[in-house]
């Protein structure tokens, strides 16, 4: 059965179809791949791609990483002079130039401990916290080097030093964090 139509010849007029025959068996079913230049050369448009990097660099927790590290080597070789397998208040011994017992080495190097937990978690805000309470305990051991009834064996000069550490570190604690934004703009070309 055969249709003659008006609209059939405007249409094939208008909109040429051009088809390829179908493959023959034996001649290879699939069209080998087009070559490279002209695929490179069929660039259908471009494509942005924005990649942002933000970096923030605390003050406070470089500091009291420094200064837990100082206080852990201190604390422990103080602890381990004064061995920790006896009374913790004798024997007193001399660490850096200063005296101390082995119960003062612990308190330190657990204070240092907790201190560089702070420090690489960024919690600003414990930072702050044991920067000042190690402060106020500092400073207690310098109006008061007796205190423990002599079992820290504390000498005031340290105690001194101890509490300018501590301001340091409460100082470092109160800066700002220094936050650093890069972006990367990069454009490709799409096929």
């Amino acid at each position: 059965m055969k249709i003659n139509s008006d609209r059939a010849q405007i249409v094939d007029e208008r909109e040429p179809v051009v088809m390829a025959a179908p493959p023959v068996a034996g001649e290879g079913a699939f069209a080998p791949p087009p070559p490279p230049a002209a695929a490179a050369a069929t660039i259908v448009g471009s494509e942005t791609v924005l990649t942002s990097r933000t970096s923030a660099f605390t003050p406070g927790t470089l500091v009291a990483g420094v200064v837990a590290i100082g206080l852990l080597l201190l604390g422990g070789i103080t602890a381990a002079r004064a061995g920790i397998d006896s009374s913790l208040d004798e024997p007193v011994v001399e660490v850096a130039g200063y005296t101390a017992t082995a119960l003062l080495g612990l308190i330190v190097f657990v204070f240092g401990l907790l201190l560089l937990v702070a420090a690489l978690s960024r919690a600003d805000s414990a930072i702050l916290f044991l920067g000042i309470a190690g402060g106020v305990m500092a400073l207690v051991a310098v109006f008061q080097p007796s205190v423990g009834e002599g079992s820290l064996a504390i000498e005031r000069r340290f105690a001194v030093l101890t509490a300018i550490v501590m301001g340091v570190v409460v100082a470092a604690a109160l800066l700002p964090t220094v936050r650093r934004r890069s972006v990367v703009r990069r454009t490709s070309d799409v096929n």
